[in-house]
C-alpha cells in the first residue's frame, strides 16, 4: 500500500465583510489538508472522491457562514435599539452630574450646650464629620492637597465651638512650641503654648514639613496631657483642641509633595486621620463664574489622569474669577493661577483633551503691550 495526499485547492471566492472572511479562513484551516492511505489501484479514484467530500464539507461550511451571517445581523440590530436606550441612559446621568455640580453646598449650623447656635453659612462637605470628630476632643489629623480647605476648615472649627483659634505652621526648633527665656529673662510665649494652656484651637499646620525633634516634642504634650516649657511644667487646659494639617499621611514625600518628613509612628499613633478632599461644589459657589471653574475642573482632571506633576487647587478658580472680574485676559489669567510655570509642551498636552486649542504666551505679551 501507499500513501498519498491531496490537497484542498484554496478557494479565492471571499465573502465581501471582513469578518465572515475571517470565519471563512479560520474554518478552512481546520481541514486544511487530507492524507488518505490507498492501495495502488485505488490511486486513480481516490482524487474524485475526495473532491467529492471536499465539496460536501464546503456547502457546510457556507451554511455555517449563512447562519453567523443571521446572527451577526441581529446582534447589529440589538446593539443599534440598546444605543438609543444607553443614549437616553447617558443623557440621564449627565443631567445628574450637572445637577450635582451647581448643588448648593451644605450650610452649618453648630449648637454647643446651651450656647446660641452658630450659623457657620456654607462650608466644606466634610466639615460635619471634622466637627463631629472634634467635638470628642480627639486629635485630628487633616490630610489633603494644597488649596483644599485644611486652615479655613480649622478657623470654622474654632468659631464653630467659641474658642479662640492659634496657628502654627512648618517649625525648624522645637522653640516655636516650647517657647523661649529671652535676655531680659522674660518667657517669650507661642501660639501652642496659649491654646494648650489656656484652652483653645491649635492648628499646626504642615506638620509634615517640620523638624522631626519639634513633631516629637508636640508628641510628648498630647500624650502626657502635660508639658515642660522653660519656664514651667503646664497641664493640658479641658478646652484645649488640637488638628495637625499635612499634604501627606506622614510617610514622607511623595511626587507632589518632595520637602516632606517621615513623621515617628507614636506621632501618628495620637490622631485620627481625616483624607480632606477638594470640594468642587463650594468652589464653584465661591468662585461665581460657571464657565471659569468648569475649565479648572476639567484641567485638574486631565492633569490627574496624565498623573503630571502640578496641583490646580481651587484658588484657581477662585482667585482667576476674581482676575477676569477685574478685566485680565483669560490666558494671562490661565498662566498666572493654572500654569504656572509649566512648559508649552506640556501645556498643549493637558490642553489636546480639552478643546484642542494651542497655549502661545506670546499674545499674552501682545495683548498686554
Amino acid at each position: 500500500m501507499s500513501k498519498g495526499k491531496l490537497i484542498k485547492p484554496r478557494n479565492l471566492d471571499y465573502p465581501d465583510n471582513q469578518l465572515e472572511r475571517n470565519v471563512y479562513d479560520i474554518v478552512h484551516k481546520v481541514i486544511p489538508q487530507y492524507e488518505v492511505d490507498v492501495t495502488n489501484e485505488d490511486w486513480q479514484n481516490a482524487d474524485e472522491e475526495l473532491k467529492e467530500e471536499l465539496t460536501e464539507i464546503d456547502n457546510e461550511i457556507r451554511e455555517s457562514i449563512d447562519s453567523l451571517k443571521e446572527n451577526i445581523s441581529s446582534i447589529e440590530n440589538r446593539l443599534g435599539n440598546n444605543e438609543g436606550n444607553l443614549s437616553d441612559e447617558l443623557v440621564k446621568i449627565k443631567s445628574e452630574i450637572e445637577s450635582i455640580k451647581i448643588r448648593k453646598p451644605i450650610e452649618v449650623i453648630v449648637k454647643v450646650d446651651n450656647k446660641k447656635p452658630n450659623d457657620l453659612g456654607t462650608q466644606h462637605f466634610q466639615f460635619p464629620e471634622l466637627i463631629k470628630i472634634l467635638a470628642t476632643k480627639l486629635n485630628v489629623y487633616l490630610v489633603g492637597p494644597a488649596g483644599s480647605g485644611k486652615t479655613t476648615a480649622a478657623i470654622n472649627c474654632a468659631k464653630a465651638l467659641g474658642i479662640p483659634f492659634h496657628f502654627t505652621g512648618a517649625i525648624a526648633s522645637e522653640f516655636k512650641l516650647t517657647g523661649f527665656i529671652n535676655a531680659q529673662g522674660q518667657i517669650v510665649s507661642t501660639e501652642f503654648r496659649k491654646a494648650y494652656e489656656s484652652g483653645g484651637l491649635f492648628l499646626f499646620d504642615e506638620i509634615d514639613a517640620s523638624y522631626p525633634q519639634a513633631v516629637l516634642a508636640f508628641n510628648a504634650a498630647l500624650a502626657n496631657d502635660y508639658m515642660d516649657f522653660p519656664d514651667k511644667r503646664v497641664e493640658r487646659h479641658k478646652d484645649f483642641y488640637c488638628i495637625a494639617a499635612a499634604n501627606t499621611f506622614g510617610q514622607g514625600a511623595d511626587r507632589q509633595y518632595i520637602g516632606r518628613n517621615q513623621l515617628d509612628a507614636a506621632s501618628l499613633d495620637r490622631f485620627v486621620f481625616i483624607d480632606w478632599k477638594f470640594d468642587e461644589n463650594l468652589e464653584r459657589e465661591l468662585a461665581a463664574n460657571e464657565d471659569w471653574v468648569n475649565f479648572v475642573q476639567e484641567v485638574r482632571r486631565v492633569i490627574a489622569e496624565l498623573k503630571i506633576r502640578h496641583i490646580v487647587s481651587p484658588r484657581a478658580s477662585i482667585f482667576g474669577a476674581k482676575l477676569l472680574a477685574s478685566g485680565l485676559s483669560r490666558k494671562m489669567v490661565e498662566k498666572s493661577v493654572i500654569w504656572k510655570g509649566l512648559d508649552i509642551s506640556t501645556i498643549n498636552t493637558i490642553l489636546e483633551d480639552l478643546d484642542n486649542y494651542e497655549y502661545n504666551p506670546e499674545e499674552d505679551e501682545e495683548e498686554n503691550d
